[in-house]
């Protein structure tokens, strides 16, 4: 009775030692495979030390709640924490030279399939009530079917005494350690939203002037990339726009220019809107011909913006200033000589690009010929 109660408490502990770590892993890890890699060697310690305690041995087989683990895994996590703790537990197992070990291992992979089956049957659920908890410990003890892979003489006492105790533990452990798993996720899900909406301008859809600004930080900093464009695009009389469409007209007319601009650029471009009718636009990587090309590209796309349908409201078009450099600069410097080439460009007529030129341009003779059409002066006019 004593060693009995003692595996009870040792399992209680390893549960909210298990509980802890899912919830520091899961609010600290941002990257999503990396996240997932964690939880499932988390899970999968919880599995293999469950294992290394049994509760009890009958006819020599050792009984432990170690598919209560690889069951949450797949349950709480996904397929990978489920194929990782699936592993860590089966080896272990494996390694402990267990007596029909094989009967166990086939038992803890139908544990981990249990708890992806219950995860795609409730992935549309916004709250995981103890009911589905419950059904959860119900879904995983399905895993003891495998009794019967057993020599006959052993399905009595396995039956009458493994098999209840298993199942209640985890009922319990799922409304127990599955709730806390459930809650973690719960939170870490608000607290990722919470922070893409922090990032997110809310009518566009692009970034914020706050995360251009760390995005663009990190890519200075780790120096990857040399030659760098930055742009900014400004709609042309778009205060016009507003008075003659409307508030509503001019949210539709900004909307439509975010999605030219992001189709215009690369992946791994950074794509904002800095306010009002202003975007910004970093090409890491990028030649003076490439910033050229996409510079008059998003220029022409947003003058074939099909959106004001009002008489006299003024056409759709955009002036752009870029400042471009073979060497990064900081954000601050490369808007000033970009808004200093955007106001040139609306003194001298409005859609079109204007490049500003700095010290990292003149510097370099070998590009100092400027693309037809693309001089410092009226670029694309």
């Amino acid at each position: 009775m004593s060693l009995y109660l003692l595996s009870t408490a040792n399992f209680a502990g390893l549960m909210a030692l298990v509980a802890i770590s899912y919830g520091i892993a899961t609010r600290n890890l941002s990257h999503r495979l990396v996240r997932n890699i964690v939880l499932g060697l988390i899970l999968g310690f919880g599995a293999a030390a469950a294992s290394l305690q049994p509760v009890m041995h009958i006819n020599g087989i050792q009984i432990d709640p170690r598919n209560l683990f690889v069951g949450c895994a797949g349950a709480f996590v996904g397929p990978l924490a489920g194929l990782i703790s699936f592993v860590m537990a089966a080896v272990t197992r494996y390694y402990e030279d267990q007596p029909l070990a094989i009967v166990c291992i086939v038992s803890l992979f139908v544990a981990t399939c249990a708890g992806l089956a219950w995860r795609h049957f409730t992935r549309n659920q916004e709250r995981t009530s103890r009911k589905l908890l419950v059904g959860l410990g119900l879904t995983i003890s399905l895993s003891y079917v495998c009794t019967f892979l057993l020599p006959r003489s052993y399905w009595g006492a396995v039956f009458s005494s493994a098999v209840p105790f298993l199942v209640v533990t985890n009922i319990i452990g799922t409304t127990v350690l599955g709730g806390f798993l459930e809650r973690e996720r719960r939170r870490a899900r608000r607290w990722r939203r919470l922070q893409a909406q922090a990032s997110i301008d809310p009518l566009t859809g692009l970034l914020n002037r706050r995360a251009f600004e760390a995005a663009y930080a990190t890519v200075t900093r780790t120096g990857t990339s040399k030659d760098m464009a930055f742009l900014l695009v400004d709609l042309d009389n778009f205060k016009k726009v507003n008075d003659v469409l409307g508030h509503a007209g001019g949210d539709k007319v900004l909307i439509a220019a975010a999605r030219k601009l992001s189709t215009c650029v690369r992946d791994g471009d950074l794509v904002a809107r800095f306010g009002g009718e202003e975007f910004a636009v970093c090409l890491p990587s990028s030649t003076l011909e490439q910033a050229a090309a996409i510079a008059q590209r998003i220029r022409a796309a947003i003058s074939e913006l099909d959106m004001v349908k009002a008489r006299n409201a003024p056409p759709t078009t955009a002036s752009i200033g870029v400042c471009w450099g073979a060497a990064t600069l900081r954000l601050e410097d490369a808007f000033e000589i970009a808004d200093r080439a955007l106001y040139r460009a609306k003194v001298e007529g409005r859609d079109q690009v204007v490049f500003g030129e700095h010290e990292a341009v003149v510097a370099r003779p070998a590009i100092a010929p400027w693309p037809s059409g693309m001089g410092p002066q009226a670029a694309g006019s």
